[in-house]
């Protein structure tokens, strides 16, 4: 059995490497179409996935000396957060898969407004608690008591 220099075969894995790792993060423009065409529950659950994406968008823009860009990015996370969470609790579908997904890219967000200066940090620190409050909401549409309808007398 013929040998294989360990040049040929690290070259083989890092190639290999890099056709599979892109395939791991879909680009947010693939996202936010895929979210455009779905309808119902997948359609929530790709606009959290969209928001999730969004926050690395926007920290590698802070990392990158682009604070207003960052800023707009971040305000498309919460334009696509609300939309996630909007459509979850209208169709009652993909409402856990919603708010895990929130619930990483709100992490995430707090990460990114700690590594801030303190004159940047607001804007984050609003979508955060926004974020929360979408969550609650979604926690409380899948666990909250049953509405009680009222009898018309």
């Amino acid at each position: 059995m013929p040998r294989i220099p360990q040049k040929t075969a690290a070259a083989a894995v890092l190639m290999l490497w890099g056709i599979l790792l892109p395939a791991q993060h879909t680009p947010v423009e693939e996202l936010k179409a895929k979210a455009e065409r779905a309808s119902g529950g997948r359609q929530a659950v790709l606009y959290a996935e969209l928001a999730q994406s969004l926050v690395e968008v926007a920290d590698r823009q802070f990392t990158d000396s682009l604070p207003d860009q960052g800023q707009a990015t971040v305000q498309e996370v919460l334009k696509y957060a609300t939309m996630a969470r909007d459509i979850s609790i209208r169709t009652r579908k993909k409402m856990k898969d919603t708010e895990t997904h929130l619930r990483q890219a709100e992490r995430r967000l707090e990460a990114v407004r700690r590594t801030l200066s303190v004159v940047d940090r607001p804007p984050l620190e609003q979508v955060e608690k926004q974020i929360e409050k979408f969550r609650k909401d979604l926690l409380n549409a899948m666990f909250g008591p049953p509405k009680k309808e009222k009898k018309p007398s």
